[in-house]
């Protein structure tokens, strides 16, 4: 190679060099943490995959021995409000992990696996986050799931950090490399607070001219540490591309001062055991709140307006979220909604979950399932669980132009729904328990005529539900009871009876804890029996 060629060639790297220098700005704060190393290898995952969730070992980690009606360890009998809030809280998961993701390679990062309740990694069968496979992993696979909802827990919302784009900056500036145990979880959504994501912020560089730039590792990406949320400090704006390839405006995530669509969730809160909200006895008379969710199974899904007895509505209105019930609570999911293609382009775009609402639990609600804005058909789930009430409306068939209703009251234990127009046939699952055993009653209103409207009364002191309808037709039902005991032992029980006129029907489930078979007695209108069937107990 001659002089000159070589001389050229120096030239060349140098001019290269000074070009990478000018767009490298200062690194002002770094946690150490980094996606090759600290992340996972396998991106995340929504239900597709078919990885487990929550099962009762991992609600005891987040709530103890409360959240068991009697039994522990394998032998504990979830208490009926814990098992409805698991059944929504591993649904909120189908359209993503994110949150758990971020959350748990940061507990492991920051050494505090012990208190997540591992001694080391080996218990996930590596040595480091990025050596693990997901694969017939349901340690960790599980594990990912509990740090998912550790987001809803109110330990980590009292520590939530809000504010406009410049004040998070600084507030990751100053925290993200000072050494403390405490690691965060960086929450982005689009506007109206769309397709929420986790990703986890490690390291903050000064691009000059007030700019910003956050890198972060985005579990969708895995080992990818060019990924880079912006923060103008001079327009107090924030913005990150989703996908790989910029440009893509689906993909496109940004903010301003006003939007309050970039916030931080705290991890270690979460860590130790829990209040339980949904527990019997005790531990959830100190709740303040009843929680309602929908959870839904297509890309679409309705949307849910909650008012009170005085007019004050929290949830959807005209397509835009309020919060107007005093007390109430909108807790945003971040479960990531867009997915997207190997080479960055967008495969699907599934609806952002519903928020989860928590409202004073003492209120007397009606609750709207609004599916106007949508443009296909689903099958949905209300549910509505905390210390005062537990229950499901199961297969509500929401679609375009379809609304249903309904309505609870804590205080009297009463719940009524009227199903959409050309749908109905809707089920209903309430939750009860006798002191040794817990149970999930199922009752099914079969071939019900659109927008019928149906009543339930439980009354726990009598071990019975009461079940009734609006119209005077004929109408067929199906009970299913699904006790569980602290042996381990499943049982299910099965009846059909037929609704005449204004009769009702009165479900004694309270002989099952002694052994015996439940029944219905079905009763007219003034109160008169009419005929008594005991339920069958179906055949394992």
């Amino acid at each position: 190679m001659s002089r000159i060629v070589r001389i050229f060639l120096l030239s060349l790297s140098l001019s290269i060099l000074a070009a990478g220098s000018a767009q490298a700005g200062t690194i002002i704060a770094d946690s150490g943490f980094r996606p090759g190393t600290n992340g996972f290898s396998f991106p995340n995952y929504g239900a597709d995959e078919g990885y487990k969730n929550l099962d009762a070992a991992e609600i005891q980690r987040i709530y103890g021995r409360s959240a068991c009606l009697t039994g522990k360890g394998a032998n504990c009998v979830l208490s009926p409000g814990v098992r409805s809030w698991m059944k929504s809280a591993n649904e909120s998961m189908s359209g993503g992990h994110c949150y758990g993701f971020s959350a748990l390679t940061q507990l492991i990062y920051k050494n505090e696996l012990k208190r997540f309740g591992y001694s080391s990694l080996a218990a996930f069968g590596g040595d480091e986050p990025f050596g693990l496979s997901i694969d017939g992993n349901v340690r960790l696979q599980r594990s990912i799931a509990r740090a998912f909802v550790y987001q809803m827990l109110p330990s980590v919302n009292a520590q939530t950090v809000e504010g406009t784009p410049k004040q998070i900056l600084d507030y990751m500036v100053k925290h993200l490399g000072d050494g403390s145990d405490q690691s965060w979880n960086l929450l982005i959504f689009q506007w109206g607070f769309e397709a929420g994501h986790a990703i986890t912020p490690y390291a903050v560089e000064d691009m000059g001219n007030g700019i910003y730039d956050v890198h972060v590792y985005d579990n969708n990406w895995p080992d990818d540490d060019t990924r880079r949320l912006t923060v103008d400090t001079n327009k107090n704006t924030w913005s990150y591309y989703a996908s790989t390839q910029p440009g893509i405006p689906a993909a496109q995530y940004k903010g301003n001062a006003k939007s309050g669509t970039l916030f931080l969730k705290p991890n270690t809160p979460a860590l130790g055991i829990q209040p339980c909200p949904y527990c019997a006895g005790r531990q959830g008379g100190k709740s303040k709140y009843n929680q309602v969710s929908l959870s839904y199974t297509a890309d679409q899904h309705a949307h849910l307006l909650i008012t009170d007895p005085k007019g004050r509505q929290t949830g959807y209105r005209n397509g835009k979220l309020v919060n107007r019930i005093p007390g109430a609570k909108v807790l945003q999911q971040a479960s990531t909604s867009i997915e997207f293609a190997a080479d960055g382009t967008i495969e699907n775009i599934r609806d952002t979950p519903e928020p989860v609402y928590l409202i004073p639990k003492k209120l007397k609600l009606r609750i709207r399932i609004d599916g106007r804005q949508m443009k296909v058909k689903d099958r949905e789930s209300l549910g509505v669980v905390g210390p005062t009430y537990d229950a499901t409306i199961e297969n509500l068939k929401m679609g375009p132009g379809k609304v249903a209703f309904a309505t609870l009251s804590p205080k009297k234990q009463t719940l009524s729904m009227t199903g959409a127009r050309g749908e109905s046939s809707p089920r209903i699952t309430f939750g009860a328990q006798s002191r040794k055993a817990a149970y999930r009653i199922k009752v099914s209103a079969i071939g019900a005529a659109p927008r019928s409207t149906f009543f339930f009364a439980k009354k726990q002191r009598y071990q019975l539900l009461r079940i009734g309808k609006k119209a005077t037709g004929p109408q067929a039902w199906k009970v299913v009871i699904n006790k569980f005991d602290a042996k381990g032992n499943q049982a299910q029980f099965v009846r059909n009876y037929v609704l005449r006129g204004n009769q009702v029907a009165f479900l004694y489930y309270g002989p099952l804890a002694a052994g015996k078979r439940a029944y219905v007695v079905i009763a007219s209108a003034n109160g008169n029996k009419v005929k008594l069937l005991r339920l069958k107990k179906a055949r394992s």
